[in-house]
């Protein structure tokens, strides 16, 4: 039985009817099953050209016949493979653009030149595609695809303005973000209020990719779609754009998604007791986080690995007292906005000084402007005024959000009596804001990292 194999990668299938030519082409030299791919030929994952060699396999293929060496492949490896498989089951190769046959001395050299010519222009390929790729990320230029509630706009991200049902894709987005932080604001329910205010269907997840995409934080990243569920794998340039919401708002809707996990829109509706300090709190021996063991009317906290794999893999045996804990954060709060007040007074007649990194481009910028213009000099003071508008900008976005959570301390500081009144659930939501973690080992607290 003659067969055929026909395969295009998907750039090319979008070009155009490649498949379809080399089908008909295949057909008209006698194949009377056709095994067809759109996939890249450096893949050894083609289902089709898998089934092809399992039906040679099987000793009931005569012939096999392809358009160009190269769409049995595009590595030397792989090409190879088939070979082997058609002369150990006495199969006849046949190429119609290059006539061979790979029995013969001379045919066998050929193919091992198209085929070593085949691979040199997929990695040719390759290498132009990774070169444009850093290119592309070296340039700081936007995503094809923006995030909803951004465009782009000389190949950066910009706001939407285009409108759904009189409404702005970029006021739209807001809504958006403040829906889901209210009270009622789950992933779930969310997404029932996208689709009956504005009929924009979003699936839940879609939704927490979206609240979590680092442009809307104003800052351009590469390698999300590869990466959606790993953030330490994304290439993030900060501060290239108008950002939809602050790096407050962020930790917000972060603390949020942790939150509900316990909702419906996870799939488990069982609520549970959220402490304070609830993931905030780490181990000083191992590094694990801790979590409440609550006996009778005491809140104990354990560290999960000393619990779970025993004193061998963690030394930290002694539990320590929640309430200790917390008195002991608050006093840190309290301390803290003392001191942030002092060093208010000391220097309110300093005049904030620029960073060196400012003061460099600046005097790069002088440079620049006293040199003959061309071209070149004018493409360097084009990118040395950006690069000092964008240190200018993440310095007002730092400063924004220590304003932020000051404002936040100053009010839960301004009552002498206030953490004596404040029931735990109130307070769980202010160490959210303020404190970053803790570090407890052996009953003793070690440290209290603040965010303020």
């Amino acid at each position: 039985m003659k067969i055929g194999y026909v395969r295009v990668s998907t750039r090319e299938q979008d070009e155009g009817n490649a498949l379809d030519q080399q089908t008909a082409r295949v057909e008209k030299a006698g194949a009377v099953m056709i095994f067809s791919d759109v996939e890249s030929g450096r893949s050894d994952k083609r289902k089709e050209f898998n089934k092809m060699l399992t039906l040679c396999k099987q000793g009931k293929v005569s012939e096999v016949i392809c358009t160009r060496i190269d769409r049995l492949g595009r590595s030397v490896v792989g090409i190879h493979k088939a070979i082997a498989i058609f002369e150990e089951y006495g199969i006849k190769l046949t190429v119609l653009d290059a006539p061979v046959d790979p029995s013969s001395p001379f045919g066998w050299f050929s193919v091992n030149q198209m085929a070593g010519l085949a691979e040199f222009e997929s990695r040719l390929l390759a290498n132009r595609i990774k070169n444009g790729m850093e290119f592309f990320r070296e340039q700081k230029k936007a995503s094809p695809r923006p995030p909803f509630g951004y465009c782009r706009v000389d190949e950066k991200y910009a706001p939407d303005f285009s409108e759904i049902q009189g409404k702005s894709k970029w006021a739209i987005a807001s809504d958006i973000v403040d829906y889901f932080l209210s009270e009622k604001g789950t992933l779930r329910s969310t997404a029932q209020y996208l689709l009956a205010t504005y009929g924009l269907t979003w699936t839940a997840a879609g939704l927490k990719y979206w609240l979590t995409n680092p442009v809307l934080r104003g800052h351009t990243a590469y390698g999300i779609k590869a990466n959606l569920s790993r953030p330490d794998e994304w290439e993030i340039q900060e501060n290239t754009h108008q950002p939809l919401i602050t790096e407050n708002t962020f930790r917000k809707i972060v603390r949020k998604l942790q939150e509900n996990k316990f909702k419906y829109s996870y799939g488990n509706k069982k609520e549970t007791e959220i402490l304070p300090l609830a993931g905030q709190i780490i181990c000083g021996s191992c590094g694990y986080k801790c979590f409440c063991k609550k006996s009778y009317s005491t809140y104990r906290i354990r560290c999960k690995k000393h619990e779970n794999m025993g004193g061998d893999f963690c030394k930290n045996r002694i539990s320590t007292y929640l309430p200790d804990i917390i008195a002991a954060v608050d006093k840190s709060l309290v301390k803290r906005h003392a001191e942030i007040k002092e060093y208010a007074v000391t220097n309110s007649n300093i005049d904030q000084q620029d960073s060196p990194e400012l003061i460099a481009r600046q005097e790069q910028l002088k440079a620049l402007k006293l040199m003959p213009l061309t071209p070149i000099i004018q493409n360097a003071i084009d990118d040395t005024i950006l690069e000092i508008q964008l240190i200018k900008q993440k310095a007002i976005t730092i400063n924004q959000v220590n304003n932020e959570l000051f404002e936040v301390l100053s009010f839960v500081t301004a009552n002498p009596s206030f953490w004596d009144e404040t029931p735990w659930k109130d307070k769980r939501l202010i160490y959210t804001e303020l404190v970053d973690y803790v570090t407890v080992l052996n009953g003793e607290i070690l440290e209290i990292k603040l965010r303020v």
